[in-house]
């Protein structure tokens, strides 16, 4: 078995000195993020030819005239019905080499002729071409004319379907749990289900296209279309924001065009561009999708009995987190910042990039935002806090606050000295640095003062120009906790000034950032 990445294993080691916080806001991003973090804590069993398929990430399915079951479960199978199905690895080149994390797969499943060694499962065998069970896989691409597929039950965190040009496909979504369902399609199709997802977004660029899911709850519920006719219905309960974003701007009937039925408050959906026509669900859908739901389960008969999982694996992922999962960057810096929030202030979104991040919440006034900047300069888990933005909505406010952190990303080695106490001291840095430095220079002075922005490493000393260059060169290559502001050299004499990235040293107890190296 490959080792898990050093991320997965910092969050996981980490995990239970951290402060308990709220979740942050569910959005499509942190679904997403989950799904990829559960798919890369373990490895899965590839084996094409018997249908394991692996860690898998992607599935594109070829299959004409077909009816297709898909299932959620603790690994990912491929089990046969009627005909003869193969799976190619589509893997991109770079994904084929893995890494420190299991390898992904991405697979194509298409039909072929001859004998296999897939398993075939179902009481009649000629219900389905195949049942594809999923437990990692939140991407799936369809292609197929006449192709009906059926989401039996699934749960899982994140699934978005892409459905590729082909002519009368039909897909049921039967009592799923998802946190994100995603469906776009460039193909004529009808679609629609019952259950429950978080966040629903249907995209089309097909007008033979009707996704019409008035049956299923959603807590966030997004339209979007590129081409006029394109039949789309959703549900408003008391609780849901939806949206339909149309970016054509012609003028007068053009909204015609772009129809959407709501079962639910007409004037609840948001239109922020272009034009569409909002109508009240009528008898003749609720009608079309009963049919629908019955043509594509009475073609896939009864769920099969599965094997069962193979011994050690863990449960099926789910749509809703459950304790023991790893737990994502976004949510560990949650968990190390919020007890240091103002009272009344929230943290709901954080946005990450390369070694910082972009904070965003609400809180009572413009004051508590600049308080908790304050105490952020001073927490020893980020550096260079500062304010982006601060918007008055109704009695709150909402902000974005951009931080710096320590490390490369969340759950990496901290960049800073390894120290004891609250404060850096003038012998803890000269003790570090003096190595470094060398033999073939003389100091004659550190101080260590404060700075606008943090403490300032002031050095004088003596040495040869090569020698003094040489042992700078060093400091920034070997010292990650400082970084040059300025320095000059002559006539066998030098002088620096360093700036420290950490305020204070790490904390004891692993916060956003693992602990230290230790350097001998």
């Amino acid at each position: 078995m490959k080792p898990l990445r050093p991320l997965l294993l910092a969050l996981l080691c980490a995990a239970p000195f951290l402060a308990h916080a709220a979740p942050l806001d569910v959005t499509p991003d942190t679904l997403i993020e989950r799904a990829n973090l559960l798919r890369d804590a373990r490895e899965r069993p590839w084996d094409p030819t018997t249908g394991r398929l692996g860690n898998l990430r992607h599935v594109h399915i070829i299959a004409n005239d077909c009816t297709v079951r898909v299932v959620s479960g603790a690994e990912n199978r491929l089990f046969l019905g009627r005909g003869t199905f193969q799976v190619d690895d589509t893997t991109y080149g770079a994904d084929r080499l893995g890494g420190s994390r299991p390898r992904l797969y991405d697979v194509t499943i298409s039909a072929v002729q001859g004998a296999s060694a897939i398993p075939r499962v179902g009481a009649d065998n000629a219900a389905v071409c195949f049942t594809l069970q999923l437990a990692t896989a939140h991407e799936l691409l369809l292609r197929g004319d006449n192709l009906k597929v059926l989401f039996d039950r699934v749960d899982l965190p994140a699934l978005r379907i892409s459905l590729n040009p082909s002519h009368g496909m039909r897909l049921w979504f039967h009592g799923v749990r998802l946190g994100l369902l995603s469906v776009h399609s460039n193909a004529s199709v009808v679609a629609g289900g019952t259950g429950q997802a978080q966040w629903l977004q249907l995209a089309s660029a097909q007008r033979s296209t009707a996704l019409l899911f008035h049956d299923m709850d959603a807590r966030h519920a997004g339209v979007s279309a590129t081409t006029t006719r394109t039949r789309f219905s959703i549900r408003i309960g008391a609780d849901t924001e939806a949206g339909y974003y149309q970016p054509a701007s012609a003028p007068g009937k053009i909204a015609l065009e772009y129809p959407i039925w709501i079962d639910g408050p007409v004037s609840a959906l948001k239109v922020p561009a272009g034009r569409v026509n909002p109508m009240p669900l009528t008898s003749a859908l609720r009608d079309e999708t009963r049919a629908l739901q019955q043509d594509v389960m009475g073609l896939a008969g009864p769920r099969p009995v599965l094997p069962a999982p193979d011994p050690g694996a863990p449960p099926p992922p789910g749509a809703q987190a459950a304790s023991g999962e790893p737990v994502s960057p976004r949510q560990r810096v949650s968990n190390v910042l919020q007890p240091l929030l103002p009272s009344g202030m929230t943290l709901g979104k954080i946005d990450l990039w390369k070694d910082g991040a972009a904070l965003e919440g609400r809180a009572p006034d413009d004051a508590a935002v600049r308080q908790w900047v304050q105490v952020l300069e001073r927490s020893g888990e980020v550096r260079n806090p500062q304010v982006a933005w601060v918007r008055r909505e109704g009695d709150q406010v909402a902000y974005r606050v951009l931080v710096n952190f320590l490390c490369a990303a969340p759950g990496e080695r901290s960049v800073c000295l390894p120290a004891t106490g609250s404060a850096y001291t003038q012998q803890q840095v000269e003790d570090a640095l003096r190595p470094v430095l060398g033999n073939g220079v003389t100091l004659t002075k550190l101080v260590l003062r404060d700075g606008k922005r943090g403490q300032l490493v002031e050095l004088e000393g003596g040495g040869s120009e090569a020698e003094v260059r040489a042992a700078l060169e060093r400091v920034r290559q070997q010292i990650p906790w400082l970084t040059a502001s300025s320095s000059g050299i002559g006539q066998g004499s030098f002088s620096a000034l360093l700036r420290m990235v950490c305020a204070v040293p790490p904390p004891a107890t692993p916060g956003i950032c693992a602990a230290p190296e230790q350097r001998r």
